[in-house]
């Protein structure tokens, strides 16, 4: 349905050759490359898990055509290249740097159609989605990117923009190819609206729902989850530096078992040109809550795909700017779960490091310690996989962005 669709728009957009070519011509290629080292080590006299460690260069190279009558098109190479002999492809599985089998990414990763006109946008192909729930979670070497349609139309204060999703590249694209949602999303694929109002000053409101079209896979089977619904606000407090208050609010219908409901708050403000504060909060009750792929939560900023565990969550985060080049951040979260599976049951520390060298390059250094409860560690290392609990672990990441 979507390659129909785009081959459709190709079409329309072809009705002058001459300037057609023209558009071709004047279209531009652009390049975002990283390399990439990371290692995540566990605690592993208890678990016998290997370190993970990886070295990998790659990225994304993208031509993007001129527009002609509204219409343009895009086509983007996606990958992450192991480099020299550091490391092996084995060690190299759990960074999500490479594929599951330790060999390196490389695919299409983006191929759209798109029409732009004013204050509406229709896109259709692979491509990358930016919505609370639904969103290209650049974590890694590369983001997630979805074969999809989506039009967006903006109505004065509000901005509306309704899509179908029929599947996607998997977290972070560690596949040389899409994953087979069918059991999670059911065999027809997803549909959501999502929304942006700014009508009253200082404040933004925005609200998601996703559905999946069919409650049942292509054998029949039923799917866990029917929906997931999401709504957030922020408004900035006429108080202090850069002060503000967020709240937000989502949950899931299951088909088997109690619906979801999370909800949080987080508040903060700034002291000078160089340092922020904030103090956040979220809850989960009564079942898993999910989001598609995306960190909606504000006490989550490494996973951010769950499911995650009915807990409570308190945390707070640091913003400095030491230099002119040069940010850094700090976090740390408590989160406490309500489950005897204790899964979702932490303190995680993260550090979030960046120097912009020139107009086209920078480094990046990230940190994160996830350190389970004794109680978690117990039911992880009691020999039982069905009895829950997590290992401790440590992340640590240093990337080199080139962009040109």
């Amino acid at each position: 349905l979507i390659a129909q669709l785009a081959l459709g728009v190709v079409a329309l957009a072809q009705q002058s050759v001459s300037t057609f070519e023209e558009a071709l011509k004047e279209g531009r290629f652009s390049a975002n490359m990283r390399l990439f080292y990371m290692v995540r080590t566990y605690d592993e006299d208890k678990t016998g898990i290997p370190d993970a460690k990886a070295l990998t260069f790659g990225g994304i190279v993208k031509y993007q055509s001129a527009s002609l009558n509204g219409f343009d098109f895009g086509f983007a190479y996606y990958g992450s290249h192991r480099v020299g002999g550091f490391f092996s492809r084995e060690e190299g599985i759990g960074t999500s740097l490479l594929q599951p089998d330790g060999e390196d990414i490389s695919f299409l990763g983006e191929a759209y159609v798109e029409y732009k006109q004013e204050d509406l946008l229709l896109k259709v192909g692979r491509q990358r989605l930016s919505t609370p729930l639904m969103n290209d979670h650049d974590l890694r070497m590369l983001p997630s990117v979805y074969e999809a349609a989506k039009l967006q139309k903006g109505f004065g204060d509000v901005t509306m923009e309704l899509g179908y999703v029929q599947s996607y590249s998997g977290f972070v694209s560690k596949l040389s190819g899409f994953d087979d949602m069918d059991q999670k999303w059911g065999e027809d694929g997803l549909g959501y609206i999502y929304m942006i109002y700014k009508g009253i000053e200082d404040l933004t409101l925005r609200a998601q729902y996703i559905a999946a079209i069919s409650d049942t896979d292509s054998q029949g089977n039923l799917i866990a989850i029917g929906d997931y619904r999401y709504a957030d606000l922020s408004y900035k407090l006429p108080y202090g530096t850069r002060s503000y208050f967020k709240a937000q609010i989502g949950g899931n219908n299951y088909y088997i078992g109690e619906d979801s409901l999370m909800y949080g708050a987080k508040v903060g403000t700034g002291f000078g040109e160089s340092f922020d504060i904030a103090l956040l909060f979220d809850k989960i009750e009564d079942n898993n809550f999910k989001a598609v792929e995306a960190g909606p939560m504000y006490s989550d900023w490494q996973q951010g795909y769950g499911p995650y565990e009915p807990s409570t969550a308190y945390g707070a985060q640091m913003w400095f700017k030491p230099f002119e080049k040069t940010s850094l951040k700090l976090g740390y979260v408590k989160v406490n779960s309500d489950t005897p599976l204790l899964i979702d049951d932490y303190a995680e520390f993260n550090l979030d490091l960046k120097y912009a060298i020139n107009s086209y390059s920078k480094l990046r250094i990230r940190f994160s310690r996830k350190d389970q409860s004794s109680e978690s560690e117990a039911l992880r290392y009691d020999d039982d996989p069905n009895n829950g609990g997590r290992e401790d672990r440590d992340d640590f990441r240093i990337i080199y962005y080139i962009n040109f």
